[in-house]
Parts: structure tokens; C-alpha cells; sequence
């Protein structure tokens, strides 16, 4: 199996107009936690690039799906952030759906994980089907009761849903959209499934946030896009798809949710105040992904630095083995010479070695041993801040926090 690929043309619009922005260095994908120290993984270019065309930014190359999603060790219902706020997402959405008590709205979510978000729906009384290509985590969803296919989604598989169960009230795409390969068939399945009447949703990683706060960590082989309202919009109207309305998500440590329909809709004031924002500032320029690049080179040297001075007083561990961490670690040079562990409440990434960085992955023991004798603790999943310094704080640890990002590294 070829396992990436350098693209030589935008995915999206097909230009080959690409300028390089920021090479984060090869690294392995940042998923690919292995058992034995030893294996050898591949180091695959993490370059983000620019269109000049349609000002899309992306990554440099491409790594085969199926390394990537076969098998994988996210689940949703492990955060508690994430659970709370698929109550929310659900509301939001169920106020946008008509009213037809005759047929409950059918839900669909493209990469559905363990089922946590769906779940919301059935307790509000939708019908719902998941789709995801993880066997492993499709498995979870089963067990957790929701109807979930394991597959990639895309234009077929859009077609075989719609003739068996009919066109969606909603489809749901969280997180996903930049991930695809295959971005074109997944944004056509969209507006075949969704018809003339239904909505599409898609939240993704905001380029505002990755740009103002130095999310460079997002920057991951499974992360192909960095969207902005405009690039994602463009994208959209290629299907006859046009974006209406826009809310923000505490996911990712700043997403956007857009809603989108094939009918014209009018633009609520969020979406034009933020569409407005990104002309105001240059948001799709190429410029401004310079300045962020040269940033990014600046924060990583702090960041070292302030580690290698926390490890002079003893053992100093990581929070939250996330794939952004991985990226983090890489970019920055930082080994088990630097972090000795990676606490992480997933049992799926427990006893794995980090790619690249080779640090072992740990849970938090009972004894809390590991964590009362640091010096120091990385939050490596620093986007979920709140719940895991009250969470460590609680337990009894009274030493430094390292906060990473978002924005100059601090301690708290």
C-alpha cells in the first residue's frame, strides 16, 4: 500500500498555483501510536500550501485513507466537553428543522464515531444513521445502540441511504469535511441526501482561531483543509449548496458551524458580520498564512525552552496523548527526554508508544504517583483546558501547568 502521495493541483478547484507556507517538518501520521518502540513508521511531509486561486489552504500531501481510518482511537464520549455539547448542537439544529409530527426527522451524521452526537437525536425523537469507515469505533455505536455503517461516505453511499430510508431532514458532518480525500464526493453525497427540503451542517476547525491563537498543532496529516467561511462556501456552491447561517463551537479550541441548504436562504448578520471580518483582515490572502508561519517557528522555540527549564527540577509529564499533540512534539523536537510520560484517560491509547516522539502513553494510576511527583504537566490537550485542570486540580496536584497554546505558552 502507497501510503501518501504529493499533490501537484489544488484539491479543490484544481489550480497548481500552490505556494508553500509552513513546513511543520516529516513526521509519522499522527494517529499511528504503536506497541513496540521499535516499528518503523513512515515520516510523511506535514507542509501546509496556499491556492492562489481559490485561497484554499492545505496540506502538501496526502496520506492513503485507509492508514489513517481503519482503525481508530478517538471516541467521542471519552470528552466531557464533547458530550456536553451534543446536547447543544442538537437543540440548535432541532430549531432550524420544520415540524412534521406525521414523520420525525431523519438525521444523518458522515463520521458519526461512537454514536454520542446521534444519540441526542434519538433521545429528541429522530430517526437517525451513522456512517463511519473505523470498524472498531462503528462496533462502540452498535453496542451504544445507534444505527452506524461502516464505510466512507460519498455519493454511492449517499444514493444507497437515500433509496432505502429516503432523502435526510439534516445531514451532519462534524470535524470530517477536512479530513477528506475524496472532498468532492463527499460534498455531492451531501446535496444528493439532503434533497430539495433538508439541511446540511458541517462544523470544522475555524481558520480565524488556527491564524489568531497559533493553532499550528491542528496541522495533522488527517487534517487535509483549513477552511475559512469563504473557502468553505466556495466549496459548497460547487454542489448548489449556499451557507445561510453560521454559530460557533467550543470544539478543537474554536470551530464554526455552518448550516446550508440547496434552497436560497437569507444570510443571517453572524454570517455577514464574519464574512466581512475575513475581508477586513485578509483572512484568504497569502500574506497573512506567511506571518502566521514565521509565528508559529517563534512559538515553538518558547515552548522548548520553558519544558527543558521545568525538566531541571524534576520529572515533567504530558497531558492528553490528542493526534494535535503529536504534531506539537514533532515540530518542537520534544522526545521522552523532555516528557518521561503522557497520561491519557482513552484505554484504546494506553500502554502505545507516541509517533515520533516515542513517549509512553499512561493512565492516570490510582496510586497518582507519576502525577504528585512532576514537576511539571503539559497540557498536550489544551483545548479541553477547564476539564482537566479541574480534573487534576481535584486530585491533588498543586504544581505548574504548562499551558502550550492557545496563543504565547504560559503556566497556570
Amino acid at each position: 500500500m502507497q501510503v501518501s502521495e504529493k499533490i501537484e493541483n489544488c484539491r479543490i478547484c484544481e489550480s497548481s498555483k500552490l505556494v508553500n507556507v509552513l513546513h511543520l517538518g516529516d513526521q509519522p501520521p499522527a494517529n499511528s501510536l504503536r506497541k513496540n518502540r521499535d516499528e518503523t513508521l513512515p515520516n510523511i511531509p506535514l507542509k501546509l500550501v496556499f491556492c492562489e486561486n481559490c485561497s484554499t489552504v492545505q496540506l502538501s500531501d496526502t496520506v492513503n485513507p485507509n492508514f489513517l481510518f481503519d482503525h481508530y482511537v478517538w471516541v467521542t464520549g471519552t470528552s466531557s466537553t464533547a458530550i456536553e455539547y451534543s446536547q447543544i448542537f442538537c437543540e440548535r439544529l432541532m430549531s432550524r428543522l420544520s415540524e412534521n409530527k406525521e414523520n420525525p426527522p431523519f438525521i444523518v451524521e458522515i463520521a458519526s464515531n461512537d454514536g454520542t452526537f446521534l444519540k441526542r437525536f434519538v433521545d429528541a425523537g429522530c430517526s437517525v444513521q451513522g456512517v463511519d469507515p473505523a470498524q472498531n469505533i462503528v462496533e462502540i455505536a452498535l453496542e451504544n445502540g445507534i444505527p452506524t455503517r461502516a464505510d466512507f461516505f460519498n455519493r454511492p453511499v449517499a444514493e444507497d441511504i437515500c433509496k432505502s430510508k429516503g432523502a435526510a431532514s439534516a445531514v451532519i458532518a462534524r470535524n470530517v469535511i477536512p479530513h477528506v480525500k475524496e472532498v468532492h464526493s463527499i460534498i455531492n453525497g451531501i446535496a444528493h441526501l439532503i434533497g430539495e427540503e433538508g439541511l446540511g451542517v458541517i462544523e470544522f476547525h475555524y481558520a480565524r482561531k488556527i491564524i489568531d491563537e497559533l493553532h499550528y498543532d491542528s496541522v495533522y496529516h488527517e487534517h487535509l483543509f483549513y477552511f475559512s467561511i469563504k473557502t468553505m462556501g466556495g466549496l459548497l456552491e460547487r454542489y448548489g449548496m449556499k451557507i445561510f447561517d453560521v454559530e460557533e463551537s467550543p470544539i478543537s479550541g474554536g470551530s464554526l458551524v455552518v448550516y446550508f441548504s440547496r434552497v436560497d436562504k437569507e444570510k443571517s448578520d453572524a454570517l455577514r458580520e464574519i464574512e466581512s471580518y475575513e475581508d477586513r483582515v485578509g483572512m484568504n490572502e497569502l500574506s497573512t498564512w506567511q506571518q502566521f508561519s514565521k509565528a508559529c517557528q517563534d512559538h515553538a522555540k518558547s515552548l522548548t525552552a520553558m519544558i527543558h527549564k521545568a525538566k531541571e527540577s524534576g520529572p515533567v509529564i504530558g497531558y492528553g496523548a490528542s493526534a494535535r499533540s503529536s504534531t506539537l512534539l514533532n515540530f518542537c523536537g520534544l522526545s521522552d527526554s523532555d516528557l518521561d510520560f503522557i497520561i491519557d484517560k482513552n484505554e484504546l491509547k494506553q500502554g502505545l508508544i507516541t509517533p515520533g516522539s516515542g513517549i509512553e502513553i499512561i493512565p492516570l494510576g490510582p496510586d497518582l504517583e507519576v502525577l504528585m511527583n512532576a514537576s511539571a504537566v503539559v497540557m498536550l490537550a489544551w483545548n479541553f483546558e477547564k476539564e482537566i485542570e479541574k480534573e487534576i486540580r481535584a486530585l491533588g496536584y498543586t504544581g505548574p501547568i504548562i499551558m502550550p497554546l492557545p496563543n504565547e505558552p504560559r503556566v497556570i
